[in-house]
This record gives C-alpha cells, structure tokens and sequence, in this order.
C-alpha cells in the first residue's frame, strides 16, 4: 500500500513537473503570438477571461486576475480605446459598469488564439489523430478535477471555460 502511494506521488510530482514546463513555454510564446497582435499577454488573459465570462464587472475580472481593481481598471481603458471591449452601466447597480468583448476584441482574439493552436499543432504534427484527441480528453479530466479542488480551497467557483467555437 506505501508503495503504491508513493509510486501515485512520484507519478503525480512528474504531472506537475511537466505541466510547470508547459506552462513556462506557453507563457513565452503567449509573449510572442501577443505582441505579434499588438497586445500585451495581461491583455491577452483579460479577453479571454471577459470572453470566457461573456459580460462581467470589473470589481470580479480583478477579483478572478488577483489584482487591484485600479490596475484592471488601466487595462481595461486601454483596451477600450483600442476598441476590444465596450462598457456599459450595469443596469442592477448604477455604480458599476458591465465589460464585454466588442467584434474586434472577438476577431483579435480569435486570431492570436488560432495562432497558438496552429503552434500547438506543429508541435504535434507527428502525433496520431487519436493520440492528441486521447490528451486533449486526459487534459479536460484533469481540469475539472482540479476545478474540484481548487473549488473546495478557495470557497468559490472558478471562471467559465471558453467556448469551442472561438479559434
């Protein structure tokens, strides 16, 4: 039975080694494929969570960003300008203002998303079909299970995942 966990934690240390080492290269490249947009990678995550979320406040994107609602706020009008995303009064809270892609926010962010897809399969172009398909089915698992623990650590329920349909 100790070797069995032991071997489970040994197995699980790797899952954690290599996610770690995929994410620090998916970080890089977020960088590139960004600033090839004109984006900055915050800039990248922030549509991504606006559109994962669909419409949302401000007060919950820098809650979800872990950061202070002024340093949103920057991002946000800054996006704004570029014409990514659009604001409107909440209409249950006159104080608050509701955020949401606009069309071109939508379309620069299906571009730099498409981008890293055509990265991600490049890396993968070797792989049999059902290979990637049985990683891509793995990956969600493991996502959801640690949407589980991640739910029963911090108390609430964490983002929505985005849509298929966004590329």
């Amino acid at each position: 039975m100790n070797d069995d966990h032991s071997s489970r934690h040994d197995a699980c240390m790797q899952v954690l080694d290599q996610l770690s080492l995929i994410n620090r290269r998916s970080r890089t490249f977020v960088t590139v494929v960004a600033q090839t947009f004109g984006l900055q990678p915050t800039q990248v995550q922030l549509l991504v969570s606006i559109y994962r979320a669909g419409e949302c406040r401000l007060a919950s994107l820098a809650e979800q960003q872990l950061v202070d609602p002024s340093v949103i706020s920057r991002q946000i009008g800054t996006l704004e300008r570029d014409g990514l995303l659009a604001r409107r009064p909440d209409p249950q809270d006159a104080r608050a203002a509701l955020i949401s892609l606009t069309d071109e926010g939508r379309a620069r962010l299906g571009q730099v998303r498409a981008l890293h897809a055509e990265r991600i399969a490049e890396a993968m172009q070797d792989w049999p079909l059902d290979r990637v398909s049985r990683l891509a089915d793995d990956l969600e698992l493991l996502a959801d299970a640690t949407e589980r623990v991640d739910t029963q650590l911090t108390g609430s329920a964490p983002a929505p995942q985005a849509s298929k349909e966004l590329v």
